[in-house]
């Protein structure tokens, strides 16, 4: 158990006496990549909108089993529609991301953009970007900020080869620094991180 963060423990979740999703069980690990995939309408999103916090389930629970009574307050949730702000500058986005009494915060933003290679649009307003470099700014708020548990919807979509394989390799290193990850997808992959487990949503 010591390598368990959460336990999600039979979770069911009715909208308009719908079943969205129901009796769903697994844990989530240290140094672990979970994937749930599944097809569209599947209740992948409202499944990490609960283990969240930002929606309640109709039955079920969500355990924090970390140790840390913070643990939620060290996650990063990171949804389809990329959280940003397209009046602000790509720098002042991830600068609002960051909290108040962030350490280096300019340095973790400088490394950031050179990440993933937007430095030269890091002055430009973020509504005035493509897709790709929109989720890329989103992306980013995981290498600023101190979390326990990134939570991802669909982190590959709008991105290039290129962007994928940054992602990858920033996952894979913050993995073995004993984070975790959960994400979405529409199928299953073929262990990117080395350390994935998949489960299958249905709707």
């Amino acid at each position: 158990m010591d390598n368990h963060l959460i336990e999600i423990d039979n979770i069911s979740l009715l909208r308009n006496e719908k079943s969205i999703l129901e009796n769903i069980s697994f844990q989530i690990k240290k140094s672990k990549a979970l994937n749930l995939y599944g097809l569209n309408g599947s209740g992948k999103t409202s499944l990490l909108k609960i283990i969240v916090g930002m929606t309640e389930p109709t039955s079920g629970f969500i355990k924090n089993v970390s140790g840390d009574e913070d643990l939620f307050k060290k996650t990063i949730y990171i949804g389809h529609k990329y959280g940003t702000k397209g009046n602000l500058t790509v720098e002042e986005n991830l600068s609002y991301a960051l909290t108040v009494n962030s350490k280096n915060s300019q340095q973790k933003i400088k490394k950031a953009l050179e990440t993933y290679k937007m430095t030269r649009q890091k002055s430009m307003l973020t509504k005035n970007l493509s897709h790709g470099q929109k989720k890329k700014v989103s992306l980013m708020k995981t290498l600023i900020t101190n979390s326990l548990l990134w939570v991802i919807d669909e982190p590959y979509s709008a991105l290039d080869e290129e962007s994928i394989n940054i992602f990858n390799d920033t996952t894979k290193e913050y993995l073995k620094k004993g984070g975790a990850l959960i994400m979405t997808s529409h199928k299953k992959i073929k262990e990117p991180f080395f350390t994935t487990e998949n489960y299958k949503v249905y709707s």
